[in-house]
């Protein structure tokens, strides 16, 4: 991502000698990362702070994540540190005729008004092959009753999602309204059932290549397989978003701020480069990074390598079925967390995770709890 920033600083310069872009990367070096996301915190609670946000969420399955700028985007929507894009947009021939996914772009939104702007996501799909019976079910809990009674091996190693467990009820949260819709209950019913159910098919699950679901894209597409979305226990289909863009509401530059973030969206560095041929400047593709999903669909056939038609168009038809999107918080990296060292005491003969179990979703939902209160 950072390279794609020095491409727009270097277009946004060299179309507009007037602006100087000055980049601030966040260290990845944790104490040192720490001290700069305090001094950038206190700075934007002054009411001061950058011009431009251009931030990404890692996975809530990571290893170690890395300590985030905004910690929970949702209520910095609600702070006021952050600038309505409303008047901008309206004003933006880009929006006319987009294919950005408009189920995305409201996950941005508070109160009606836009304020941040989601650049790519990423959501799990299941790869199958022609001999695979599809799945038919409309939640993620009937798919695992299929699991259970199919005789495709695939089909139950597809459904070993234990540590998926951060995306089996989403949104968790309405932070308009403070409801949780986070369901402790039917959370470590599901989760109960997914131990028993890797205990029943142990033998099952361990023959042959494993099969699992992944995220569609370049690296999952094979002619021949179809992807269908994987749904959450309520049947939502949803996405979460990898990295996002805003302007500071201290900005004196807002509608410059805007326009640099729309470098990641619109053709303005293509159409720039087929005007003016012998004056080449950096040139941008409408996404973010190829690691993760764009969010319009008129750059998939670019980011996918152009791959054949069919790829293609597979990769529209899963975009198509997204019901949401939503932000990843602390509260998903401890299900992660709390379901991967239940996953790790599993190992030894005798354990019972049932009365684990309710503890993790007890802690998520105090702290969604928490994250709305604040």
């Amino acid at each position: 991502m950072y390279k794609k920033a020095e491409a727009a600083a270097g277009f946004t310069e060299g179309t507009n000698s007037e602006i100087e872009v000055r980049i601030q990367r966040l260290p990845d070096e944790k104490e040192t990362r720490e001290n700069e996301i305090q001094k950038l915190r206190t700075e934007i609670m002054a009411g001061k702070g950058p011009d431009v946000y251009l931030l990404e969420k890692k996975e809530e399955n990571v290893i170690e994540e890395a300590i985030p700028l905004l910690e929970n985007p949702y209520k910095t929507m609600q702070s006021g540190a952050l600038a309505p894009l409303d008047e901008f947009m309206e004003k933006d021939s880009y929006w006319e005729d987009s294919t950005y996914n408009e189920v995305i772009l409201k996950a941005g939104q508070y109160d009606e008004t836009q304020y941040i702007l989601p650049m790519s996501v990423r959501y799990d799909v299941l790869p199958r092959t022609t001999d695979m019976e599809e799945m038919t079910g409309d939640t993620l809990g009937e798919w695992l009753e299929q699991a259970k009674n199919s005789g495709d091996i695939r089909i139950k190693q597809a459904m070993n999602m234990a540590l998926r467990c951060a995306r089996w009820i989403q949104p968790a949260v309405d932070y308009e309204s403070g409801e949780i819709f986070f369901d402790q209950k039917k959370w470590s019913e599901f989760a109960d059932e997914i131990f028993q159910f890797k205990t029943d098919e142990q033998e099952s699950l361990l023959q042959g290549q494993h099969y699992q679901v992944d995220m569609p894209g370049p690296n999952l597409w094979q002619e021949g397989i179809d992807w269908q979305v994987v749904p959450d226990l309520d049947g939502n289909k949803m996405a979460s978003i990898m990295t996002y863009g805003a302007v500071g509401m201290s900005s004196d530059c807002k509608k410059e701020a805007y326009e640099f973030l729309m470098l990641f969206l619109n053709d303005r560095t293509k159409d720039y480069e087929n005007e003016n041929p012998d004056a080449p400047l950096p040139r941008l593709y409408g996404y973010i990074d190829r690691g993760d999903i764009p969010v319009q669909e008129k750059v998939f056939e670019e980011w996918m390598g152009n791959l054949p038609d069919e790829a293609v168009q597979e990769m529209e038809e899963t975009f198509h079925e997204l019901d949401g999107a939503y932000f990843l918080t602390k509260a998903e990296r401890e299900l992660y967390e709390g379901i991967d060292e239940i996953f790790m005491k599993n190992r030894s003969e005798g354990y019972d995770w049932s009365a684990d179990i309710p503890k993790v979703a007890e802690r998520a939902w105090n702290t969604y709890k928490m994250m709305v209160s604040e």
